[in-house]
């Protein structure tokens, strides 16, 4: 917790557009009111500021309040300013320092999965994956956790390409796509190179979207990887703090949408 002094009339005024942030939607005084936990007749002098301030504006018709033409450009100037590697490099450090695997951040490029930050571990390896590596989409856990959250109609290519040299895979992994989703974790071992694996994490933005992933790369003869509930817990925890620095929505549906292409 900040320790730190502030203006507490400040902190307080704000639970209205935490409220109206979790709402998604107009709400009414006297509901909005108690989502802030506080009587009506605060929340409405806190609204009758923040509508000066466009961070709050009342529908003519219903009377509801909803978030401002402020609260959109405050919200699409953070995105600009707030990159997911940004955002993602303190808690990779804090994963490192805590164990010994090597971590990746990815994001989906024009030819996939494309590591932008990589963070080496305590274990020497025999192969290395670079910043601006384009990893394999099928035998990798960073890959699969990929196929798992976008569309098909942005990774089929790509998949069949590598279906040409291992024939059946795509079936395989496919089958597991949806447990991916579900377990919010992709698991490869000995894919990629034989004696070592991944464990892979997504990372969604604003949109629900997945926007990134962190991978740790561990070596095989050390750990089991199906077994590493402490990594895996401080994946899922670091992942979903990255999500809430970048704007990810507190709950995201485990079912995938399709679009218009993949209809």
């Amino acid at each position: 917790m900040n320790s730190k002094r502030g203006i507490q009339s400040l902190e307080v005024g704000f639970r209205l557009i935490h409220a109206l942030e979790r709402a998604g939607r107009r709400m009414p005084l006297k509901l909005l009111a108690e989502e802030a936990g506080m009587p009506a007749s605060k929340a409405y002098l806190y609204l009758v500021s923040f509508q000066r301030l466009e961070m709050v504006a009342q529908d003519p018709r219903t009377g509801h309040y909803g978030l401002g033409p402020a609260a959109l450009r405050l919200g699409a100037a953070a995105i600009n300013q707030y990159d997911v590697a940004n955002a993602a490099a303190v808690h990779i450090q804090s994963l490192q320092d805590s164990f010994p695997q090597a971590f990746t951040l990815s994001i989906w490029g024009n030819h996939g999965p494309t590591i932008i930050y990589k963070l080496d571990g305590r274990y020497r390896s025999p192969f290395s994956v670079k910043v601006g590596f384009v990893l394999p989409l099928m035998t990798t856990a960073t890959g699969r956790m990929f196929m798992a959250h976008l569309p098909e109609s942005q990774w089929r290519v790509l998949a069949e390409i590598e279906e040409q040299q291992r024939p059946g895979l795509l079936s395989d992994v496919s089958a597991g796509l949806e447990a991916i989703r579900e377990s919010r974790l992709s698991m490869t071992e000995s894919r990629l190179q034989s004696g070592f694996y991944g464990i892979s994490a997504p990372i969604f933005g604003a949109d629900g979207m997945i926007h990134a992933a962190l991978t740790a790369l561990g070596v095989s003869r050390f750990d089991n990887p199906i077994e590493n509930v402490g990594l895996q817990a401080a994946l899922t925890k670091a992942t979903q703090e990255i999500g809430r620095m970048t704007g990810s929505p507190e709950k995201i549906p485990c079912s995938l949408p399709l679009s218009s292409a993949d209809r």
